[in-house]
């Protein structure tokens, strides 16, 4: 059963007392906060009785690919800034953008598709993310997807400073571990490109293509050798985009994960290459590159379609999410199983 925002702050904030007492992590103001620097209206925070206790305002993003149980392992980090405590949200789906029950330790403990809790100011916290729920004790499979995360603050700066990322790792299987940044939800667009070597061997490059739209669509991915020729072009399959609940409010897209030689089948060009992804709606990407035993994220960066009459500036804009009407229930932290 999904429940809307102010029922799980409510419940979150009943926690937090439990935990706490009354000196629990305050996240939000007695008064309403100027959020209009983040380009939002503050929310009401409730307590457990459904009585306002104040208001915050809010930042959210999506990790767009998230890897536990087998080999791999997932945490995430993140702390409250000096100017205030927070309160963390991260909610867990598979590729397909389905709720997913993972098992977490961590500053965390707990099984389901969403973690939530509360920071003071300058208090860090991990997570780690074990596996599928359903996997445990073993996690001798992998479960993929991706978290979309929010976060809480009394005001607009607090919020503008929080910086989360996330971790994979593989150790001792795979000799690194690659950090994440995230997507946040007021920074998507229709074009991105990084720059990566593929060999075919020691060296290798993949990506990652999450649909920031609510269009279900196919994005083109091109490569272009060190002269700017092009040299291969791929599609991925379909990905589906962000459905609109029953409640009105917006739900998770499909995420999608694949070897760069995978999708495209022309030879890769020896050498530095670029890679050129293209949408008609709005993605957030990620790019990594493996050389022999190291391997990293690669920065992407907002490019424009290839075609001269699309040859205009990059969309950089809010996803659906923050574009929603300001009358719907705000469902940040949206997914909650009971």
């Amino acid at each position: 059963m999904r429940i809307k925002l102010l029922s799980l702050i409510a419940l979150v904030s009943l926690n937090v007392s439990l935990l706490h007492g009354q000196s629990g992590p305050v996240f939000w103001s007695s008064t309403q906060p100027d959020c209009s620097s983040l380009h939002e209206t503050p929310i009401a925070v409730p307590n457990a009785q459904g009585a306002t206790m104040g208001y915050s305002c809010y930042v959210a993003g999506t990790f767009v690919w998230l890897a536990a149980g087998g080999a791999w392992g997932t945490s995430i980090r993140v702390s409250a800034p000096a100017s205030g405590a927070i309160l963390a949200g991260y909610s867990f789906y598979d590729a397909n953008g389905s709720d997913q029950s993972l098992d977490v330790t961590g500053s965390f403990t707990g099984s389901g598709n969403l973690a939530a809790f509360a920071l003071y100011a300058n208090q860090p916290a991990e997570i780690q993310l074990h596996g599928a729920t359903a996997n445990a004790p073993a996690y001798k499979n992998t479960a993929t997807g991706s978290v979309y995360a929010t976060f809480l603050c009394p005001d607009a700066l607090t919020c503008s400073n929080v910086l989360p990322q996330l971790i994979y790792s593989a150790l001792p299987t795979f000799p690194w571990s690659l950090s994440v940044p995230i997507a946040w939800d007021d920074a998507v667009s229709h074009q991105w490109s990084a720059e990566g070597i593929d060999d075919g061997n020691s060296q290798r490059v993949s990506l990652v293509i999450y649909n920031e739209s609510q269009s279900t669509t196919t994005f083109t991915v091109r490569v272009f050798n060190s002269a700017g020729t092009l040299v291969g072009t791929g599609t991925t399959p379909v990905i589906e985009g962000m459905p609109t609940l029953s409640d009105g409010s917006i739900g998770e897209a499909a995420t999608y994960a694949t070897l760069l030689t995978d999708l495209i089948k022309a030879p890769l060009p020896s050498g530095i290459f670029k890679i050129l992804i293209d949408g008609t709606v709005s993605s957030a990407v990620e790019v990594l590159q493996v050389n022999g035993t190291s391997a990293t994220t690669l920065q992407v960066a907002y490019d424009t379609a290839p075609a001269p009459a699309a040859n205009t500036a990059a969309v950089h804009q809010s996803n659906p999410r923050r574009l929603r009407a300001e009358s719907q229930t705000k469902r940040i932290l949206r997914a909650l199983s009971q």
